[in-house]
């Protein structure tokens, strides 16, 4: 047994020794091949290294420099919805347009046509700045298409979105009427929450609210003492006004914003609730939440956080509609609140041609305002044009019953469109009007007011200055044939009903406007001061 063992012991030995032989000349081989190769090199790597040093350096120069315009490519080309909502867009934003007292002016646009009119209003700003190039004022916008018409019209513009963290918070979605209103109070609570944890403040206006002066220069002082200076409703009923506030940047409303834009965000989408009631439910004023919406956030303190009404010295209107941008508009021209701009400025300049031909058809009426466009982007340039009436009355038969005007300024902007319903404002009734055939010859520039085209003198068939614009032309003019006669809007899109005055307000039984005979059974403002305990 003890030979056998012996045997095997050897055999083993002779085999390890064997193997650790062939390794060792296999690395002796290698080692004496690579000695060879370096001494080959050596000579050609002597003449060669001061270049390889500039090469190295050039490297890391061009590294350096293709990592910049890397990161200069991911902006230009990243998704820029996602720029324009970033934290770090807002930071620059607010350094930007803030004044010296780090105070702000936002509005919010989106929804129901009211980008459309973010121009007026950054006009508006401008004209009773104190700051000649500088509203200290953005817009923030609900949604892209707001963000890209602010951006089309040079208006700074914030993007409130909401992340998809946030999303995964929804607890329903209810339906797309809801999630307008939704988006609405995400605006007007999580913004805020953000612009004073970085140190600013900021007063929040509503579209419908329209500046005589600078209402910054109306808070309540000294300006310390309140963390919100809110509107209120002149005793029509006791509840805040959220149509136009002050946010000073305190610790006080660092806590008290943010709260509510996480209460928002959890249970806004959950019930009907308004913006305007859950913040004046949870300053403590009248509406009561039900308590079941606090069970799963901790309570916060209102007493700690020091607010007031205010009415800014009365130095603005604040017009109700029924949510429809182009009513609103149309009220604040006839009363004279809208942007110079928008009137004409010192030395006006505009064009028409007089049609009071109702039955003239779908496509002559294409054509010619076809023909109108293209002397606008060509010839006449300088001058803003009003669409052609269409109707010898336009009391009984307004433009907004013969075409889709939303649809009809999303491609040719306010800036430089005006409605028939335009020549009918105070202003506008002094500008002269003259009438003339018009001629290609001509540039017109030494005529303020209004040029009247006759009609047979428009050239028909003008070059479009792109197969774009064609497109436009296409897609812009939708008419209602025949003119609607009932009081109903031409429309050829869905309506976004999110601001109306049916789901803006759920009131069991509250005596106070606006919730007065209302009777919204999926009420979620369960308490109220009047009621018997």
């Amino acid at each position: 047994m003890r030979t056998a063992n012996r045997s095997c012991l050897t055999m083993i030995l002779m085999i390890i020794t064997v193997c650790m032989t062939f390794i060792s000349f296999h690395l002796y081989q290698k080692e004496k091949s690579r000695q060879q190769l370096t001494q080959m090199i050596q000579p050609v790597t002597a003449k060669i290294s001061p270049l390889i040093s500039t090469t190295l350096n050039i490297e890391k120069i061009a590294t350096k420099d293709s990592t910049i315009t890397t990161e200069e490519k991911s902006t230009k080309n990243e998704n820029l919805f996602v720029k324009y909502s970033s934290d770090d867009y807002l930071r620059s934003l607010l350094r930007k347009q803030s004044n010296s007292l780090g105070q702000v002016i936002v509005t919010i646009i989106g929804g129901d046509s009211y980008s459309l009119f973010a121009w007026d209003w950054y006009e508006r700003m401008l004209e009773i700045s104190n700051d000649t190039n500088n509203c200290h004022c953005f817009v923030i916008a609900m949604d892209e298409i707001a963000v890209i018409l602010a951006l089309k019209q040079n208006v700074p513009v914030y993007y409130s979105t909401f992340s998809f963290n946030h999303q995964m918070q929804w607890i329903n979605t209810i339906e797309v009427r809801q999630h307008s209103l939704y988006r609405v109070g995400h605006a007007k609570f999580d913004t805020p929450a953000k612009i004073v944890q970085m140190g600013y403040s900021v007063i929040i206006s509503e579209m419908d609210v329209f500046w005589r002066k600078n209402l910054l220069d109306y808070l309540k002082q000294p300006l310390d003492i309140y963390d919100l200076q809110i509107s209120h409703h002149y005793g029509s009923h006791p509840r805040v006004n959220i149509g136009l506030f002050f946010v000073q940047s305190t610790n006080a409303s660092i806590l008290f914003f943010s709260y509510i834009a996480e209460f928002w965000i959890r249970y806004g989408k959950s019930g009907f609730l308004s913006d305007q009631r859950v913040l004046d439910a949870l300053l403590n004023n009248y509406d009561r939440l039900d308590k079941t919406y606090l069970k799963a956030m901790k309570p916060i303190s209102s007493l700690l956080f020091n607010w007031t009404t205010h009415d800014f010295g009365n130095h603005y209107s604040h017009l109700m509609t029924d949510g429809s941008a182009f009513v609103l508009f149309n009220q604040a021209a006839k009363y004279g609140i809208r942007s110079k701009k928008f009137y004409g400025e010192i030395k006006p300049k505009f064009f028409t041609v007089t049609i009071e031909n109702i039955n003239m058809s779908i496509n002559l009426r294409n054509l010619l305002i076809r023909s109108l466009l293209i002397l606008q982007h060509t010839k006449l340039q300088n001058r803003t044009f009003i669409f052609p009436a269409f109707s010898s009355n336009l009391t009984t038969i307004p433009i907004t019953y013969q075409l889709d005007i939303k649809k009809f300024l999303l491609y040719w902007s306010e800036e430089r469109i005006r409605l028939p319903e335009f020549l009918l404002l105070e202003k506008i009734r002094s500008l002269p009007i003259t009438t003339l055939p018009y001629s290609s010859e001509k540039t017109y520039e030494d005529v303020n007011g209004i040029l009247n085209f006759t009609l047979e003198s428009i050239p028909i068939d003008l070059p479009a200055p792109s197969s774009q614009f064609e497109v436009h032309i296409r897609d812009s003019l939708l008419w209602c044939s025949p003119p609607r006669q009932d009081g109903t809007w031409c429309f050829h899109h869905p309506r976004d009903f999110g601001a109306t005055m049916e789901i803006l307000f759920a009131c069991r039984g509250d005596p106070y406007p606006p919730c007065a005979n209302k009777t919204e059974k999926n009420e979620q403002f369960l308490q109220r001061p009047y009621e018997k305990q």
